[in-house]
Parts: C-alpha cells; sequence; structure tokens
C-alpha cells in the first residue's frame, strides 16, 4: 500500500468515525449519554410501540449528536468550543417546541396562519438541518438543498415549463417545518420507527467483533481458490456492506484490510482497489439489509420490506455473481495462485463463534417471512445477538468486558442513525419542493417527450439522470433524489412500480463507481496507491453487471421473484449466463485468453439474453456455446503440443 500523507487523510475521512471529534472528559461523557439515550430511547419504543411524537423526538437527539460529534471546520478536537453551544441548544428547541404544539399542528395547521414563532423554529430547523448536513457528510448534498430552496422561492421568475406560480416564503417554511410532508413526515416516521433498528443492530454486530468474522470467514471460505483475497473481499465487503448503511464507510474499513491482500496476491493495485469499491458498493442493494434505502423505498411505494427484499434478492446475487467472475476472470488471466496455506484461516477457524452473527440473521429473516413488522424482527435480532455475544463461552474476553463494550455500541449506532435522520430530514425538504412545484413530473414529462414512449431509450434516461443525481451523495440521499425526479416517467411508462424503484436505486447506487465522481474509487484508489479516475474506469468495468441486471429485471421479471418456479428457475440461468459471458469479455478471459473477436461475441450473448425471450435467449446461449467449444478445442491443442501455460501475464486489454 502506498501509504502517503494525502492517502491516509483520504482514509481516515471515510472511515466510519470520519470527520468526529476525539473528544475527552467532560464533553466524552456528554457525547456518549446522549448518544446512548437515543439508543435506549429507541430500543423502548420499538418494544412498547411508538409514541405520537416519536419523528421530532427522533430528530431532538440526531441534531445535537451531530453538533456535539463533528465539528464547524472539520478539524479533530478534544473538546466542544462554546460557539457550537448554539446550534446544540437549538437543534433541541427545534424538536422540543414541535413536540409541545404537536397537536395544535396536526390538527389546527390547516385552518390557522403559522405563528411568528412557528416560523423561527422552522427557519432554525431548515438552517440546522443545512449545517449537521454539512458537517457530517460534506458540503454537496446541503448546496442541493439549498438549489431546491432558490426554486422553491423564486421559480416563479423561471420561463416556460420550468417555472411554476410562486409561493410565499411563509407557506414554504410552514410546509416543510410542520405539513406532513416535511422534516418530520412520513420519511422521518421510517428513520425513527424502522431505521434507526436495523442501524442500530447493524453496529452491535460490527462492534461485537463482526467485522473480524467477516473477514475470517470470508478468507477461510475462498482461501484455497486462485485469486482467493479479490474473493475474500467480494464476500466481506457484501455481508460488511449490507448492514453498514453506507458504502463509502465500508470500503475505507474494509479496504485497509482487503486490498493489501489482494495486491500480495498479484492483482494490480488499480484492479485491488477497484474490486473493494464495486464489491462495497452492492452491499446497499443486498438483503437481508440493505443499509437503509429499502425501509425508504417500502415508505414511497407503500409496499412491505418483506417484497422489496424479496424482489431485491435474485438481482444482488447477480451482482455479486459479476464481480465473482470479473475477478475470478482476472485470476486465471494472470496466473494467480491461491493464499498459501499458512497464511489463510482453516475453515473450523473461519467458523468459530459464527453463530452469534448466524442466529440473529436467522431470527431476523423468519420473523420476517412470518409477517412480523420490520421493527419487531430487527428488536428481537438485537437481543438474540446480544444474549448470545454476552453469554457465548467463545465471545472474546469476560462478561465484565463484554458488558462495557455495549455502550460503545449503542453509541456507534446512535451516531449512525443521527447522520441518516439529518439526511432524511434535508431530503424531505428536497421531495417538499419536487412535489410542491410539480418539478419531478416537469423532468419525466421530458424524459417521455425525448425517449418518444420508448421503454428502453426511457430507462437509459432515467439511468444517466439517476447516476448524476446519485454522485457524490450517501445512499439514502442518492435515491431518494433520483426517485423524486424520474419515478413519474417509469409509472407513464406503465412499468410496476416496485421494479421501477429498484431500477432507479442501483444507478443511484452505482453512482459510487462512476466517474467522473466515483466516491467509492476515489477512497479505494487512496488505499491502494492507484490514480482514482483509472480505479474509476476499472471499478465501472468490474461493475458491468450491474448495470445489466436493471435492464434484466425490468425486461424478464421472475427476476424479482414474479414467476411461476420454472419461470423463475430459466430467469435466474439466462442470467447467470449472461453476467458470466459480460464478465468474460470485459476481462479478456474465458477457458483461455480472448481475442477481440471471441469478446465481441461473448458481449453480444450477454446483451441478447437480458430480454428473456426465447429467440435471444437461444442466439445468446448458442453463442457462449460456440465460444466456449472453440476455446475447449485450442486449450485441447495446445496441451498437445506445448507446456507453455495459457495464463497471460500480460495486462488486458
Amino acid at each position: 500500500m502506498m501509504d502517503t500523507p494525502a492517502n491516509s487523510k483520504v482514509v481516515e475521512k471515510y472511515s466510519e468515525d470520519s470527520g468526529k471529534r476525539q473528544l475527552a472528559g467532560f464533553w466524552f461523557m456528554v457525547t456518549r449519554l446522549a448518544a446512548a439515550s437515543m439508543a435506549l430511547f429507541h430500543l423502548y419504543t420499538a418494544v412498547t410501540g411508538p409514541v405520537n411524537t416519536q419523528n421530532a423526538v427522533h430528530l431532538l437527539f440526531a441534531l445535537p449528536l451531530i453538533f456535539l460529534a463533528y465539528s464547524c471546520r472539520g478539524r479533530d478536537a478534544k473538546r466542544v468550543p462554546w460557539y457550537d453551544i448554539v446550534p446544540i441548544a437549538l437543534g433541541v428547541a427545534v424538536s422540543a417546541y414541535y413536540v409541545m404544539h404537536f397537536d395544535r399542528i396536526i390538527y389546527q395547521l390547516g385552518y390557522l396562519m403559522p405563528t411568528t414563532l412557528d416560523l423561527f423554529f422552522g427557519v432554525a430547523a431548515i438552517l440546522l438541518l443545512l449545517e449537521a448536513c454539512r458537517r457530517a457528510i460534506g458540503l454537496a448534498f446541503p448546496i442541493l438543498v439549498l438549489i431546491a430552496l432558490a426554486y422553491a422561492a423564486f421559480g416563479n421568475h423561471l420561463p416556460g415549463v420550468w417555472g411554476h406560480g410562486g409561493y410565499r416564503w411563509d407557506d414554504l417554511v410552514a410546509t416543510f417545518y410542520m405539513s406532513p410532508t416535511g422534516v418530520y413526515g412520513s420519511l422521518m416516521r421510517t428513520s425513527s420507527t424502522v431505521i434507526v433498528i436495523f442501524i442500530m443492530f447493524g453496529a452491535l454486530l460490527v462492534t461485537t467483533g463482526g467485522g473480524d468474522s467477516f473477514m475470517r470467514l470470508s478468507n477461510a471460505a475462498t482461501g484455497r481458490m486462485s485469486g482467493g483475497p479479490a474473493k475474500a473481499a467480494t464476500l466481506c465487503s457484501a455481508m460488511f456492506g449490507s448492514i453498514s448503511g453506507s458504502t463509502a464507510a465500508n470500503v475505507a474499513t474494509t479496504g485497509v484490510f482487503t486490498i493489501p491482500l489482494m495486491k500480495k496476491n498479484g492483482y494490480s493495485p488499480r484492479f485491488a482497489a477497484a474490486t473493494e469499491a464495486s464489491a462495497s458498493t452492492g452491499g446497499q442493494i443486498l438483503p437481508p439489509i440493505m443499509g437503509a434505502a429499502a425501509f425508504v423505498m417500502a415508505d414511497v411505494i407503500s409496499t412491505s420490506y418483506l417484497n422489496i427484499i424479496s424482489a431485491a434478492l435474485i438481482p444482488a446475487l447477480l451482482f455479486y455473481l459479476a464481480i465473482w467472475m470479473s475477478v475470478h476472470f482476472e485470476a486465471k488471466r494472470l496466473g494467480l495462485n491461491p493464499i498459501p496455506k499458512s497464511e489463510r484461516p482453516t475453515l473450523r477457524q473461519g467458523l468459530y463463534n459464527i453463530e452469534t452473527l448466524v442466529i440473529p440473521l436467522i431470527v431476523l429473516i423468519t420473523l420476517l417471512v412470518m409477517r412480523y413488522t420490520p421493527t419487531t424482527a430487527a428488536v428481537a435480532a438485537y437481543f438474540t445477538a446480544m444474549a448470545l455475544y454476552l453469554f457465548s463461552w467463545r465471545s472474546p474476553g469476560t462478561f465484565v468486558e463484554r458488558m462495557k463494550s455495549l455502550p460503545a455500541a449503542l453509541e456507534a449506532g446512535a451516531m449512525t442513525a443521527a447522520m441518516i435522520a439529518v439526511i432524511i430530514g434535508s431530503v424531505a425538504i428536497i421531495a417538499s419542493v419536487i412535489s410542491l412545484t410539480g418539478l419531478g413530473l416537469k423532468v419525466s414529462s421530458v424524459i417521455l417527450i425525448v425517449s418518444g414512449g420508448d421503454v428502453l431509450i426511457t430507462l437509459l434516461l432515467a439511468m444517466v439522470v439517476a447516476i448524476i443525481l446519485g454522485m457524490g451523495l450517501p445512499t439514502v440521499a442518492a435515491y431518494m433524489l433520483a426517485a423524486s425526479v424520474v419515478a413519474a416517467a417509469f409509472v407513464e411508462a406503465g412499468l410496476p412500480s416496485l421494479s421501477a424503484h429498484l431500477f432507479i436505486l442501483y444507478f443511484a447506487i452505482l453512482s459510487g463507481v462512476t466517474p467522473p465522481v466515483a466516491l467509492a474509487a476515489y477512497i479505494g484508489g487512496a488505499i491502494a496507491g492507484s490514480h482514482w479516475f483509472r480505479t474509476a474506469l476499472t471499478a465501472t468495468k468490474i461493475s458491468l453487471g450491474g448495470f445489466l441486471i436493471p435492464f434484466m429485471f425490468i425486461y424478464h421479471p421472475p427476476l424479482l421473484g414474479d414467476g411461476t418456479g420454472l419461470q423463475i428457475a430459466l430467469a435466474v440461468g439466462s442470467g447467470v449466463l449472461g453476467i458470466t459471458a459480460l464478465a468474460a469479455s470485459t476481462i479478456g478471459y474465458f477457458l483461455r485468453p480472448c481475442s477481440w473477436l471471441e469478446r465481441g461475441l461473448l458481449l453480444a450473448a450477454a446483451l441478447m439474453l437480458i430480454s428473456g425471450q426465447l429467440v435471444t435467449d437461444a442466439l445468446g446461449i448458442a453463442l457462449i456455446g460456440g465460444v466456449w467449444a472453440w476455446q475447449y478445442r485450442l486449450n485441447r491443442s495446445t496441451l498437445g503440443t506445448s507446456s507453455t501455460p495459457l495464463a497471460s501475464k500480460e495486462p488486458a486489454p
């Protein structure tokens, strides 16, 4: 690893503790107490049922926590300066005021004008959310919120279709602060009742050793295979990414272990960084947790969380198959060996204490299948994981030491939940603007006009919009922003809501590896010491299956579990063949190094297998079979005349 100061700063910036103050003494105790109080409040209400003011209390904890934990100038500090006392106190006040006036706001706002105090606290809430987002995730997203606010306030001066009728500023503030679609609306309800519990569950698994268990199990499972470290990185990042809720943090956290191992095994720094970036990105679409976006999606399209994870399972597995086959073909092309036996854990070591991870996930999935609410399932899984950690004789440390680690788990979960809460509060402002001004319908109308009603062109345009809007943004913000703008175009095109929103989610997430921003590739490149833009291009190549899969499940609904067993099996079979052919084409290796003609034929076969039609599937399978037979014949011929290794050591063209 090229450990330069610049690279170290990038890794530190996007690690799980990135940008946080290194508090000590009084302020450390205050922050931990506030975080633990938030976590305990949500655990209590998850068991007993949410209170009417749950959303406001959620943000009442979240805003002060962000201002306690993150400094104004992004510099490490061991104390909270006096001037941060103001936003901390005001962060409590804006939500406390909402709680105190809850009945009036809910039952009388439609009949009475907002008061001066309503407007004061409304403006304060908007400004605090902008500053909290700036401190926690950077400047890009607050700028988008400001653009949305400016459009709402001054868009009436724009000519043509992009203008609107205009709104008074006090009506806008009241809408953002007090209406059911505003900051404390349904999106915040999802955050305060569902997302927070899953985030705390994930934090408990990671804080109590889940990350080490993921890495140990992944290395044990793949160490004997060619290119084992890259396959281990794929598995580990998939498991960790599903529960972490952040692609950037996933790359920074697991990449510092997986990327050096891949480089040591013989992968180039660029390919190692790109593999980690791609695998970390896919964690956000992998059931059963899927970061946080799945819960928001369930609220947006009014469906159950179980329906979403059921539909997302096969496409997510195909996405990871694409990465797996890419690293496999690259390992074969380079002639890489497995991890030496002395350096890899045995399967027994990999499975050691694994029940503390597996049993809680089994509890979670079982309760979801039994139609319990996601909150109930997550709470049961949380306390199962806690009990196994505390009372398992194979857990590290003594019982007292394990008990002492629980406050850190509560704090980690609360801090991540607080970050997501301020993001969702800000997203709600943008969503309100888009709904109020009809901007989403206008963008969708333009897409439909340009596409002429053609579904493929509509999908391609929506893909571009989703990638652009998602660049540099956290998953929840990227998905919500893209869905607010382009979802209506899918509805007009007659596509099912669930598949349309999964399509949007895929490309909002894939913006993390797509140039020119490619945040995940940027972080991975910093760890590996490779150029970020070349890393992003390689990550895009490795993730190319992820760009293909959304089109596959749009054209072939059985990939989302919508069909008979035979239809689903045939869809999965054609998907596996198409993804494998695509990986072989992009890497340039199948049974042996591929010529440009062979790569072109494999790419054509992959594209033919998108639609699921009998004729195109048959042609695609025939092309793959033809290339396989040709390369098999060449291998037999080569083995009969030469002992030269088939794998090329030269870089892929």
